[in-house]
């Protein structure tokens, strides 16, 4: 026959066990509540501008072909259907956002700019336009694309992606002997063809 104290203290024993349980249960609660919260990743502000030069009646846009271009870009040409032309002035950017650029302009019959500087990305959506022109001191910089063997596991194609904006150029009617040689240029240094070369190859079409 058990002898009634020895359950007491196995009941003792047993709640001792469940309340130390609660109490290391409350520790580690209390320690993943003091941990701070995971910051959420907010993209940093376009760097770009796009307005209205409502003097000359033109759009102007300058700096980084960023994320979020070919939206805004969209928005203002719809906003303002009466405008059709625009003023660039970058030194390039992402190639994805100059094509969503070009898909605009030439939807909406948007002719191109250059007063300073336009290159790289900024080039392609350049020709992008219906009619293109340069002022006396702009210069418009081209260049090839990077990594001229095939690409890694998981890694963009230059070379696809260069064959689709060399797509683009004679689209709009750049001379092939031009796009051949755009197709043979290194990633760097920029070339600056002269307007001569620019204007006999179809890349400038206005005086």
């Amino acid at each position: 026959m058990r002898h009634p104290d020895i359950d007491i203290i196995g009941l003792k024993l047993l709640l001792g066990l469940a309340l130390a349980g609660l109490t290391l249960v409350g520790i580690a609660m209390a320690r993943v509540e003091a941990q701070p919260k995971p910051r959420y990743h907010i993209p940093p502000p376009p760097q770009f501008e796009l307005r209205i030069d409502h003097a000359a009646g033109r759009f102007e846009f300058r700096g980084l072909v960023d994320f979020g271009l070919t939206a805004a870009l969209r928005d203002l040409v719809a906003e303002h259907p009466d405008i059709r032309e625009i003023v660039l002035d970058s030194g390039g950017g992402y190639i994805s956002e100059a094509r969503g650029a070009v898909g605009v302009l030439q939807a909406a019959g948007i002719a191109t700019h250059v007063a300073g500087h336009c290159a790289s990305a900024c080039a392609l959506i350049f020709v992008g336009g219906v009619a293109r022109s340069l002022a006396p001191e702009a210069r418009l910089g081209l260049h090839g694309y990077a990594l001229h063997s095939g690409p890694m596991p998981g890694m963009i194609d230059p070379q696809a992606e260069m064959r689709r904006d060399l797509a683009i150029y004679r689209a709009q009617g750049v001379e092939e002997r031009f796009v051949a040689q755009l197709a043979e240029l290194p990633q760097a240094p920029m070339w600056y063809p002269s307007h001569a070369q620019l204007r006999g190859a179809g890349f400038v079409t206005a005086p």
